[in-house]
């Protein structure tokens, strides 16, 4: 089976499994719990937040929160800094659904919410942004690396336009696809809140992390013991968040990345070679793409068969979003202004630091022989 849907998830490393099993059968006392054994426990999750703020180059001063994945850590961002009071939200329509659904939600019980475009490369529309920002805006959310096509905003320019027209706004970043494999340094970016996943670098499933540059701004939307400075309560996840870790421990960010870049080019270079002539494939046009991502689109072919003909043959690639993948239409794709005809015949080929040359060459010979085969059907 060659494995490239890694936008959706990743395999643990190995090492990040050995601390799963050594802290879910050895060390599993409750980091809570006030003798040694638990208090160390709790010392270990420490660790793991002061090691997430050096990778994000900022202080720690308990401002990582562990939550139960990366959605739970958005909504806690949005809906533990909604004030009643607040005037007007701005996000942007390439939002994850964790951030825009939530932005949906907040709208329909008549909180004023408005979403920006995006521009044809993907990456959000700064000049509507800045028509957009006032002194009224109390809250942004844009992500940094679209989970769909890859489009890196430019949150700088971001940080930039509101500290300009609205600097009292709270800024939230979905950092989700950009985290351990493009370059972020917070303390360069006037953040409020970053996003976080684990499964996406290798790490477990059912972990996601909150970045709180002021903690004191959130207010908890769990209830119960007190846990993650009273802002997320239940018992933490102290196996994931140590395997998680050793993840953490592993990430050679431009080793990794110049790695992937090779693995992109040369996969997109063997699909156009080796796909009939006579099929045009669409590629978001943009210079500014994270190599792990690589969305296309072929006219005249539904993605969802593709997808399902690739799997009977040993390759796995996606619709999109798995977290949306079951739903018709690309509210994404839709805003790029893609027809019909090409948001249906479109896929996603993500890579990870796992994905080999092998990888690489045996997908796109299997996923160029399966357009063919397809678009022969339908001429």
């Amino acid at each position: 089976m060659i494995f490239l849907d890694n936008a959706s998830t990743t395999p643990m490393s190995k090492s990040a499994i050995e601390n799963l099993v050594k802290y879910s059968t050895e060390n599993f006392f409750n980091p809570s719990a006030i003798y040694g054994a638990g208090y160390q426990n709790f010392k270990d999750i420490e660790s793991t937040k002061k090691l997430l703020c050096q990778k994000l180059f900022v202080p720690f001063k308990n401002n990582i929160i562990f939550t139960g994945s990366a959605t739970e850590a958005t909504n806690l961002a949005i809906l533990g800094s909604f004030k009643p009071s607040f005037k007007k939200m701005v996000f942007s329509v390439g939002e994850h659904p964790s951030v825009y659904n939530t932005a949906l939600s907040l709208k329909s019980k008549g909180v004023n919410v408005e979403f920006v475009n995006l521009q044809k490369n993907g990456e959000v529309d700064y000049v509507e942004l800045e028509k957009m920002l006032d002194s009224s805006v109390n809250f942004i959310s844009i992500m940094q690396v679209s989970n769909e096509t890859g489009a890196i905003n430019d949150i700088a320019k971001i940080c930039q336009l509101k500290k300009q027209y609205c600097p009292n706004a709270i800024l939230h970043c979905d950092g989700v696809q950009a985290f351990g494999k493009i370059e972020t340094n917070l303390a360069k970016l006037d953040l409020d809140f970053y996003t976080i996943s684990a499964h996406k670098l290798h790490g477990p499933k059912g972990l996601g992390a909150l970045y709180a540059k002021n903690p004191n701004k959130l207010q908890p939307i769990i209830f119960g013991g007190g846990q993650e400075y009273n802002l997320r309560s239940g018992t933490e996840n102290l196996a994931s968040i140590m395997a998680f870790k050793t993840a953490l421990e592993e990430i050679d960010i431009q080793k990794n990345f110049e790695k992937i870049c090779a693995l992109n080019k040369t996969f997109k270079a063997n699909l156009i070679a080796k796909t009939n002539s006579k099929i045009t494939l669409k590629f978001v046009e943009n210079q500014n793409l994270s190599p792990y991502i690589l969305s296309v689109s072929i006219p005249k072919i539904k993605g969802e068969t593709l997808v399902y003909m690739c799997d009977s043959k040993g390759l796995l690639v996606s619709t999109g979003s798995a977290c949306s993948a079951k739903k018709s239409g690309n509210r994404i794709l839709e805003n790029l202004g893609y027809d019909k005809t090409l948001i249906e015949g479109n896929i996603r080929v993500s890579f990870s630091n796992f994905s080999t040359l092998e990888d690489i060459e045996n997908g796109s010979k299997i996923l160029a022989n399966c357009i063919n085969e397809l678009f022969e059907k339908t001429t």
